[in-house]
């Protein structure tokens, strides 16, 4: 299994993250080498780099999917930390567990940036990100990796926040561009029963939905 291929991403409409400090840092230390013993160029298809005892520490190769990827193992043999660029460009970044399952995970896709944080089972359980039309977005989800709560601003800075079950949205809360706050609650079946609203006069109203979601009373 590659690198890319073990640094799964969440499907989400939103993801990303922004994160202090250049990757390269860590990635790639410098060291003393004398200039003149150095030769210009090594041309290879795979590095390996060992320990004293002939583990496999790190590895620097281009899988047979076109995926260039840096791999650092602890010194147990297990994945850690692996970089990897896909052939059209995509990057990860990933950080695993004592067992080599996921615990951090962070691309591109495209243009959405995204960063997943997962529990010690590799479930991811949060996910922040950022769409290149500017909208943003927070998903947080339970032990089974449903999302339960997420938190999106729109590109016109409206946000919204909408709380769900195993299975869909519940409770939904949002504030329109200009300023107006409104309230949701739906069924299981994901139709609206009630919702409460506040119009631009200042006036608040409420309106109760049949099971099919359409209006059925309203206050005033």
């Amino acid at each position: 299994m590659t690198i890319k291929e073990r640094i799964g991403f969440v499907t989400m409409t939103l993801a990303a993250a922004f994160i202090g400090g250049a990757v390269s840092g860590h990635m790639f230390a410098a060291s003393a080498v004398g200039a003149a013993a150095a030769p210009k160029m090594i041309t290879a298809q795979k590095f390996m780099l060992v320990d004293a005892r002939g583990k496999t520490r790190g590895v620097f190769d281009i899988t047979s999917k076109g995926v260039a990827q840096v791999a650092v193992f602890d010194g147990a043999g297990t994945l850690r930390a692996g970089l990897g660029v896909t052939s059209n460009g995509a990057p990860s970044l990933g950080i695993f567990g004592k067992d080599g399952k996921a615990r951090a995970e962070l691309g591109l896709n495209g243009s959405v940036s995204r960063l997943v944080l997962s529990d010690i089972k590799g479930t991811a359980q949060a996910s922040i990100g950022v769409a290149p039309d500017g909208q943003s977005g927070l998903a947080l989800m339970d032990k089974d990796g449903n999302p339960r709560a997420t938190v999106i601003v729109a590109p016109d800075g409206s946000p919204t926040l909408r709380l769900a079950d195993q299975h869909r949205a519940r409770v939904g809360l949002d504030i329109t561009p200009d300023g107006l706050p409104g309230l949701a609650l739906l069924s299981a079946e994901g139709k609206t029963r009630a919702a409460v609203t506040l119009n631009a006069d200042g006036a608040g109203a409420l309106t109760l939905f049949d099971a099919s979601g359409n209006p059925a009373s309203s206050v005033p």
